[in-house]
């Protein structure tokens, strides 16, 4: 018999986890032959609510694809080195050394977050509030050349290119995703935090917990990495524009974002483009991932393009520390949780 996304979501555990009225979890999955939303125990084929989530470091997939826009448009290349676009930094080794390409890959060398990051957090439940252009441009004066530059996830890093691509542009890093992503594409609900046309669509965000906190607030220096806001049905229009066959405005730019960059563990088939993480699938199809996440929201985006399939889930609900660590032999429920039950159900099943 035929699995229905209705069968996996009314499963026991994960009804457990989405029942608390406050939590508005959403999934949307898109196939070559339907496309489906579930939300609070309802089915439907249409998004009824243009509710806005944070989606974190999904964000990081739209940067990338604002590096591989401005590419093909000549402004930049994937080789130039930070000090080729920043004058302040022409005379830091760290930036003559390091390119685009590694900002966009994790492979620049680089921390989480820069060293004077923590000195500036006065809510911690808020840590890049106050996180300005000039404290960035003197976290990057003050590092030193890296000799090792294996993957290295760092938010640090997206925060640099983010902004560095949108000053490149003149633009603030909303105004730069909104005008060569969001209108080209049609998510007309979509930005950065406060720059949003109704931030008050902002949905109020929880701690796994359940307890109350703040929407994240980003300068530019950090907004690359993960400031995006976005609704369910703009989500399901970004996932449909990397499943698309046929042509459109950002078909080619699109699809550079999905090529491998840098092998992660190359015999597994595990690796990274433009930010979009990916993986083989026992059928030798490839199934790209991203997930996002702020102290109380969490967010993931999957899709396998030779199966035609895409997932989108979006909480407002935060990942408990706890639910990443193993707990005798099991793992809370989590979107990361869901996600994988997702993929294994609709992707590995469906070879």
């Amino acid at each position: 018999m035929k699995i229905t996304l209705m069968d996996v979501m009314t499963e026991d555990h994960i009804h457990r986890w989405v029942s608390p009225p406050a939590h508005q979890l959403t999934v949307g999955l898109v196939s070559k032959s339907e496309k489906l939303i579930w939300t609070r125990d309802q089915m439907t084929e249409e998004v009824h609510s243009h509710s806005l989530y944070e989606i974190g470091s999904i964000t990081k997939t739209m940067t990338g694809l604002l590096l591989a826009i401005g590419e093909q448009k000549g402004l930049w290349n994937r080789a130039d080195p930070l000090s080729s676009h920043i004058p302040e930094w022409t005379s830091s080794p760290f930036a003559q050394q390091t390119t685009l390409l590694q900002l966009v890959t994790h492979t620049a060398g680089l921390p989480a977050i820069p060293n004077n990051l923590r000195e500036t957090i006065v809510d911690k439940r808020n840590p890049y509030a106050n996180y300005t252009e000039k404290l960035l441009i003197d976290a990057v004066l003050s590092e030193s050349p890296k000799t090792k530059k294996s993957h290295r996830y760092s938010n640090y890093g997206f925060g640099i290119l983010g902004w560095l691509l949108s000053r490149h542009l003149g633009k603030s890093l909303h105004d730069a995703l909104y005008d060569e992503i969001f209108l080209p594409l049609g998510m007309t609900s979509s930005g950065v935090g406060a720059n949003l046309r109704e931030p008050s669509a902002t949905l109020p965000v929880y701690s796994a917990a359940g307890k109350p906190m703040p929407l994240w607030d980003f300068h530019d220096t950090f907004a690359g990495a993960g400031a995006v806001r976005s609704s369910l049905s703009d989500m399901l229009t970004y996932v449909e524009a990397h499943l698309s066959t046929t042509d459109h405005p950002l078909s080619s730019a699109l699809e550079e974002t999905r090529k491998e960059q840098h092998a992660i563990f190359p015999g597994r088939g595990i690796g990274i483009g433009y930010s979009w993480m990916f993986y083989q699938e026992k059928d030798g199809s490839t199934t790209h991932w991203h997930n996002g996440g702020t102290y109380g929201s969490s967010s993931f985006m999957t899709f396998n393009r030779e199966k035609g399939i895409g997932i989108v889930i979006l909480s407002n609900y935060g990942i408990d520390v706890w639910s990443q660590l193993p707990l005798i032999g099991m793992r809370k429920m989590n979107v990361d949780k869901l996600a994988r039950i997702l993929t294994t159900k609709f992707f590995e099943e469906r070879s």
